[in-house]
């Protein structure tokens, strides 16, 4: 029953970014359009327990498939699309999430921070489990990719995970308050 729903996820998600791709004018049809699945895949994820980590997953899988896509490119390319994707859908969300709800945080918390809130002032037992998964990105070693885009990604990924979370926080409470 397990591999049956994840084929019929993978499946939908590619449908849903073929789907995409076609409908955007400067789809290049030689080349994987990363962003197309990340919308895809991330519109997909349900708001149940493992959400967040269905979120990493679409994050991983677009890194891997803009790789396989094209093997012969520079491994941080695809890294620098997905941190871009997560940067722009982080900023272009966040003001809309309440002061009161982004943790103390003006602009998107970086990796850093995340794990520090976390450690410090967070009580939210997922993201206190989250938080000290991420590494300091100065301790990661990525063959081909340097360390300044590493850490942006670490920064791009912590900035979005957040809004994610604060974005399902901030639809639960309204369905409560639906009658």
């Amino acid at each position: 029953m397990i591999f049956e729903l994840r084929s019929l996820f993978v499946l939908a998600t590619v449908l849903s970014a073929i789907n995409i791709a076609t409908q955007t004018e400067a789809a290049d049809p030689d080349r994987f359009d990363t962003v197309a699945f990340l919308r895809a895949c991330t519109d997909l994820v349900p708001d149940v327990d493992y959400a967040l980590p269905m979120d990493v997953e679409c994050i991983s899988q677009s890194l891997r498939m803009c790789e396989l896509a094209d093997p012969s490119a520079e491994a941080e390319r695809c890294v620098l699309v997905v941190s871009k994707w997560m940067r722009n859908e982080t900023i272009s969300e966040w003001s809309q999430i309440p002061e009161k709800n982004r943790f103390g945080h003006e602009d998107p918390p970086t990796a850093q921070e995340l794990t520090r809130d976390a450690k410090r002032i967070f009580d939210n037992e997922l993201l206190a489990q989250f938080a000290p998964a991420i590494p300091d990105c100065e301790d990661v070693q990525v063959q081909g990719v340097s360390e300044q885009v590493v850490c942006g990604y670490a920064d791009a990924m912590a900035g979005w995970l957040t809004l994610r979370m604060l974005q399902r926080a901030a639809e639960r409470a309204e369905e409560k308050q639906v009658p």
